[in-house]
């Protein structure tokens, strides 16, 4: 309307420039120019502005499930069918669930002990069935008719983050400590102590090193399922004081999907070789002289003898090739590995070594080679341990061993910014108790005491 209305005055000044008034014909034109455009703009209908009504939330499923029944449960004497049956299902429905259950599940693998729940149809019948796979995944069977579908529903879960730190008496197991304990069970703090023994392993001997007024703080982070099961957990920064030492631990992601520790200068706390093959305490060191309890006479004892119980796993302490598997006089039934470097690693009087460690089989660190036995030159369960660099017998809890990888060079920068995330979330989140601070300034006392008393 505005370039209609500019339209028509420009074409009226031109014609009063050309001489004269414009007309009254004219005029009447442009009026009714005007009221014809300005009542079609009237006329238009424009569309509707859109609605928008709030989003429904999807309605919640409410399935009323049967009470439990004993015959619900996979027993070792009882198949899946028989189960079924004992609900009331026929010879055709138990086909066809089986057939769909083998999609995810051979029938003959569920566990004994796996329980079926069911929801009962208008028949009496079920026209529901849940199993769980795993503890992370259930299985839902439901019918439609004649008809069944399946679907996976994955177990919700949530993350925490769990502090502990505490001042040690003798021993990690006999330690005072704090924190929130109480969101752990018997088992999972079991778990803990092993892993924070591996994970220091070549750093600390726990068995041995550990002393009164030694602390240590932890933080991790765990994935809880609802009925209060770990899903998973991993450390996030770990600080063991032991002695004058402080050491840390920093995890990093590899990509087997585990974690690996490194100092906070990026060296790696794992060594080439475990520090033990067996988790338990020694019961005889390296020794140029011992008395020996069979032989009734003095002679060196080449290697270190850990107390176990008979049959405990016994774990190769680095990636290596057997050149021995099977019994060598005194040794009894032994297993020999070769090592890179010259370095040769033996397991003697065990009590069984598995079928596929063989001479000239390659073993990864940490496989299980062998049982703790008490064949040969033994008095009773246990393992001997030797450790051979360049054919010489050396003690293996003081000899120099090369370490596992540092942090690539590339890698370094993003290392130190985890580093520091992590430290400042141990150092805020853990602080070192009252308690555990009067034991370390008692102990850092008595070690000044006694250092100015031997001066």
């Amino acid at each position: 309307m505005a370039g209609s209305r500019g339209g028509t005055l420009i074409g009226a000044k031109r014609k009063s420039r050309g001489g004269g008034e414009p007309s009254a014909l004219g005029s009447s034109i442009v009026a009714a120019l005007t009221l014809a455009t300005f009542a079609l703009s009237l006329a238009v209908t424009f569309p509707p502005s859109p609605r928008f009504a709030p989003k429904e939330e999807p309605a919640i499923e409410r399935v009323t499930w049967a009470p439990p029944a004993s015959a619900d449960v996979v027993t070792r004497g009882t198949a899946l069918s028989q189960v079924l049956d004992s609900r009331g299902f026929d010879s055709d429905q138990i086909r066809e669930i089986t057939r769909l259950l083998e999609i995810y599940r051979r029938p003959r693998a569920l566990r004994p002990g796996t329980a079926l729940r069911f929801a009962l149809g208008a028949t009496g019948v079920p026209d529901r069935i849940l199993i769980a796979l795993t503890p992370d995944s259930l299985l839902h069977f439901v019918r439609s008719d004649s008809t069944w579908t399946t679907r996976i529903e994955q177990v919700p879960f949530v993350v925490d983050t769990v502090r502990i730190s505490g001042a040690i008496e003798t021993s990690l197991w006999s330690a005072r400590l704090s924190g929130d304990l109480d969101r752990f069970g018997k088992k999972d703090f079991e778990d803990l102590v092993y892993d924070l023994a591996d994970i220091f392993a070549w750093k600390v001997d726990f068995t041995r090193d550990l002393r009164r007024g030694d602390a240590i703080r932890v933080i991790l982070e765990r994935k809880v399922r609802a009925d209060g099961s770990i899903r998973s957990r991993h450390f996030l920064a770990i600080e063991l004081r032991n002695g004058d030492r402080i050491l840390r631990a920093i995890p990093q992601p590899r990509p087997s999907g585990r974690f690996a520790y490194f100092d906070e200068e990026g060296r790696s706390l794992k060594g080439a070789f475990l520090r033990y093959p067996v988790p338990y305490r020694i019961t005889s060191h390296f020794s140029a002289r011992r008395y020996h309890p069979i032989l009734k006479l003095w002679r060196a004892h080449e290697g270190i003898d850990y107390g176990a119980p008979y049959g405990a796993p016994v774990e190769a302490t680095a990636s290596g090739i057997v050149t021995r598997a099977g019994f060598m006089g005194a040794y009894g039934r032994l297993v020999e590995l070769r090592h890179p470097g010259e370095i040769r690693t033996r397991y003697a009087h065990l009590s069984s070594i598995p079928a596929d460690v063989r001479p000239g089989a390659h073993v990864d660190q940490g496989q299980i080679i062998g049982r703790v036995g008490a064949t040969g030159l033994a008095t009773g369960p246990h393992l001997h341990y030797e450790f051979l660099l360049n054919g010489r017998h050396r003690d293996p809890l003081t000899v120099d061993m090369p370490s596992a990888p540092s942090i690539a060079p590339a890698e370094l920068a993003e290392f130190r910014r985890d580093r520091d995330d992590a430290l400042a979330l141990l150092y805020g989140a853990v602080p070192i108790s009252d308690a555990i601070r009067v034991t370390l300034a008692s102990g850092v006392a008595r070690n000044m005491t006694r250092d100015s008393g031997s001066e």
